[in-house]
């Protein structure tokens, strides 16, 4: 039977089948890599301990400065204008009574002299009618009769004497008003004063209504800006500390104003409560060395006023969402609500949620559910300190990362840990199945 078979045939397909079943077997007992349950570190955060205390209410605002005393300075007499002070032009400071204009004075100087000649006559008339007064009483005493109470007024003269007295003090009055006249022909400067407008020259002609100058005053300057009416309470009070800063001033530099007092009247838009502080010389005349007050300036105002009692203080950057904090207790999160009373540049003041010395979160974090293990940079640095104590440098982040080098290669460890794996891993080589000896040809027997 053997011997009618083909072996060039049969060997092909032999092998051919063993390398099926060969490769069959390998398929069926490839290596297989177990993986142990891996868990995820902890997130590394930054926090910071809410603080306990008294913590007065700041508030910043913009306003517009304003002079306390502004006005246009106006004629009261008519005339042309012969002299006028060419130093003092706008943005020059005046104090108070100093000249500025003078109208001609002549028309009033003549005005005075005639009024002084009038009383002069009237006083003349006077003395003569009561000296014919005098005369009619002794006359009157030397007839000796007795006449009605109204003819006797007539025979002393006594309505003569009354006219007299009348006419002579209206030209009293005719000489007062022409002093007057004659002294409004100056105009002067009625308080310490900014100049800030002029438009009046020499020979110009000048009558009550023009108006010559606007002055304001230099003593001291007003800011009124808006605040929330809730925080009015906090705000009202003679003792609230106010910093104003000029828009034209170095970031840290201001000055020390004065809280007046509060505007009882809301805003019909905003629903804003209006606080009105004052700055004493504004143009540093007193003191040079202070900055000036710019007038219509648009000022930053803060008003620190009183501290509503014991109250909680944590960073902004703690908040969440304007109303939520993150407190790590046990190592894990805690996600509490808190009311906050008022909100500062950098810090919250809480009315409510926290008692104070809380662990709060302050690293952003994407999403966040209760429960949900952390661990601090303080902790992470000391664990880092413990597994390398040799080790110098590389401070900890927050979300496990690393600031600065170290002289320690961290990588080689972890590369060999892999090249390890991948050998525990890598598959045997199988070792092939023998193979039968071909049989034997007939003339190959024997």
């Amino acid at each position: 039977m053997f011997n009618k078979l083909n072996w060039s045939i049969v060997i092909p397909v032999a092998l051919i089948v063993l390398a099926l079943l060969f490769s069959n077997w390998l398929l069926r007992e490839k290596p297989t890599m177990s993986r142990g349950e891996r868990k995820a570190p902890p997130v590394t955060v930054d926090v910071e301990k809410a603080e306990f205390g008294r913590f007065p209410l700041t508030v910043k605002a913009l306003g517009k400065v304003t002079a306390r005393e502004l006005v246009e300075l106006q004629p009261q007499v008519e005339g042309r204008v012969e002299w006028l002070n060419y130093d003092l032009g706008p943005g020059s400071t005046l104090k108070q009574d100093e000249a500025l204009l003078r109208i001609e004075q002549e028309p009033y100087q003549l005005a005075l002299q005639t009024a002084r000649s009038t009383l002069a006559e009237r006083r003349a008339e006077l003395q003569q009618e009561q000296g014919q007064r005098q005369v009619a009483k002794e006359e009157y005493a030397l007839l000796g009769a007795s006449i009605p109470e109204a003819d006797r007024a007539l025979v002393l003269r006594e309505p003569q004497l009354a006219a007299a007295k009348a006419r002579m003090g209206a030209a009293e009055a005719q000489v007062s008003l022409a002093q007057r006249d004659l002294r409004l022909t100056k105009l002067a400067a009625p308080f310490n004063a900014l100049l800030v407008n002029r438009s009046v020259d020499i020979g110009d002609r000048v009558a009550p209504g023009t108006v010559l100058y606007t002055l304001a005053g230099a003593d001291r300057f007003q800011v009124e800006v808006e605040v929330p009416a809730a925080q009015l309470m906090q705000l009202d009070s003679p003792n609230a500390e106010v910093r104003i800063h000029g828009s034209q001033w170095p970031e840290n530099q201001y000055r020390q104003g004065r809280f007046v007092r509060v505007i009882p009247v809301l805003e019909e838009q905003g629903r804003l409560a209006r606080v009105l502080v004052e700055l004493d010389d504004p143009l540093g005349i007193a003191d040079p060395a202070q900055p000036k007050l710019l007038l219509n300036d648009l000022a930053r105002v803060e008003i620190t006023g009183r501290a509503d009692g014991q109250q909680v203080r944590i960073p902004l950057t703690a908040l969440q969402d304007g109303d939520v904090v993150w407190v790590v207790e046990q190592g894990k999160i805690h996600i509490q609500p808190v009311k906050v009373a008022h909100l500062t540049e950098s810090h919250a003041v809480l009315a409510g949620g926290l008692h104070g010395g809380e662990s709060l979160i302050v690293t952003r974090l994407t999403s966040v559910t209760e429960g949900m293990p952390v661990r601090t940079t303080d902790q992470a640095r000391a664990a880092h300190s413990a597994r390398n104590p040799g080790e110098k440098g590389g401070e900890l982040q927050s979300g496990g990362g690393r600031r600065g080098r170290s002289d320690t290669d961290f990588s080689a460890p972890a590369k060999r840990g892999r090249e390890g794996e991948q050998q525990r891993i890598q598959p045997k080589q199988a070792e092939p199945p023998e193979l039968p000896d071909p049989p034997k040809m007939d003339g190959e027997r024997g």
